[in-house]
């Protein structure tokens, strides 16, 4: 990359995270080949511009956030993969061979979809397009797909409501482009957001994946309240604030898939190697 001035360099810091809407501060510093103390610099100086918000190691655009506000499948895709691969992973241990199983849309679950090449025998429910294309053409796995329009650009059907009275699933997986305890899983379409709530009422156990930097972002439209979530999946960049405020709900399992945390940053939670739950002791194997 040529060399920039501290302006050009501002300015193209800028432009990067309007398009990703989340980046982690590593991404930038690798992505402009500049040292963490340069990009530290640059990030506060648009910051106090209020051109940029930063939070927990993430840097957002100033729009994420805003009611209303959301971006296509396509670039999702390319934002925070490695967190979203780890989760998928730990997601994928929740399910057994045999399950039927539900995926909603989003690119963490097609990350999901990704890692159940190792299952055998799955019935999947889904409501994306893109997902079920994948799954049709890399497993043996039965896909039933809930029809309706597909919205453009983003490739989830608005169904039919009656379907909701006459299927069962064991398990169902979903996201949301924001999180609090006191909002629950709430995402910017009211349609989409109504129709998941119907579909999450005909899973046994339900399960939230989400990464890190969604957490207490709040949307226009609340696909279910954090009480009716038996599992969050997120990755570690996690707070220690929301750890703790996870920890405070009895009802609430959480997992956090151990992309960058050490276990002597987050002691009591670590189970396995590669991942920690709430309320269980175990070693590092």
């Amino acid at each position: 990359m040529k060399t920039m001035t501290v302006e050009e360099r501002q300015n193209a810091i800028c432009e990067y995270v309007n398009d990703l809407k989340r980046v982690h501060t590593n991404d930038l510093i690798n992505h402009f080949e500049a040292s963490a103390s340069t990009i530290r610099n640059d990030l506060v100086a648009l910051e106090r511009s209020g051109l940029i918000r930063r939070t927990h190691g993430m840097v957002m655009s100033v729009d994420v956030g805003k009611v209303g506000d959301e971006s296509a499948v396509v670039k999702r895709m390319d934002i925070n993969m490695p967190e979203k691969m780890a989760i998928a992973a730990l997601a994928n241990q929740e399910i057994e061979d045999g399950d039927v199983i539900m995926l909603m849309t989003g690119s963490t679950l097609m990350c999901l979809a990704h890692t159940l090449v190792n299952k055998k025998n799955l019935t999947i429910v889904v409501n994306d397009v893109n997902i079920a294309q994948w799954l049709l053409g890399n497993t043996d796995h039965k896909v039933f797909i809930l029809g309706g329009f597909v919205r453009r650009n983003y490739y989830y059907v608005n169904y039919d409501f009656s379907i909701t009275e006459k299927i069962n699933v064991d398990k169902a997986f979903f996201s949301s482009t924001g999180f609090s305890l006191d909002k629950g899983a709430t995402i910017s379409d009211y349609d989409l957001a109504a129709s998941e709530s119907r579909l999450l009422n005909c899973a046994n156990q339900t399960y939230l994946l989400i990464d890190s930097a969604k957490f207490g972002e709040v949307y226009f439209a609340k696909v279910c309240s954090a009480e009716n979530i038996n599992m969050i999946i997120t990755d570690g960049n996690v707070s220690h604030e929301n750890i703790e405020r996870l920890r405070a709900e009895e009802n609430i399992r959480f997992a956090i898939a151990n992309e960058q945390v050490y276990a002597h940053e987050i002691p009591q939670y670590i189970v396995g190697h590669d991942y920690y739950v709430k309320n269980k002791e175990a070693t590092i194997t």
